[in-house]
């Protein structure tokens, strides 16, 4: 069984132009998704991921400029009439303001038609999220 949530979708442009030869040669899973950006995800609930599928090494992908980067597989679907589950994967940029923003994820996926305020439905594998009690 998987957790399903929608979110709302923000379009925005990365650097992933520049990454994704460094990110497809340790990590030839991604070599489908859309190559110059982010799909930007803004959350209703908190995610935070401490065991991503990988984590690459330190990739100098702008002269002088080394960072990595973790990817998490996930399943999105457009939440429109006859759409299909595709997958993407979590992208997070270890250097990137956004990483300690719980209620914000980048995805990396196929290309996908969606605009700014589109809903999306992102599916978590069953062994991706837990629940626990804090004392």
């Amino acid at each position: 069984m998987s957790q399903e949530r929608r979110f709302q979708v923000s379009l925005a442009t990365t650097a992933v132009a520049k990454q994704y030869a460094h990110l497809v040669r340790e990590f030839p899973d991604i070599r489908d998704v859309h190559r110059w950006g982010t799909l930007n995800l803004q959350l209703e609930y908190p995610l935070r991921i401490l065991n991503p599928d990988y984590t690459t090494s330190e990739i100098e992908w702008d002269p002088g400029f080394k960072e990595r980067f973790s990817l998490t597989r996930i399943d999105i679907e457009p939440c429109t009439p006859a759409a299909r589950p595709q997958p993407a994967w979590i992208y997070v940029a270890h250097r990137s303001p956004h990483r300690a923003n719980t209620l914000f994820i980048e995805l990396l996926t196929a290309t996908l038609q969606v605009k700014n305020g589109d809903r999306l439905l992102v599916r978590l594998p069953s062994y991706r999220y837990s629940s626990c009690i804090v004392l």
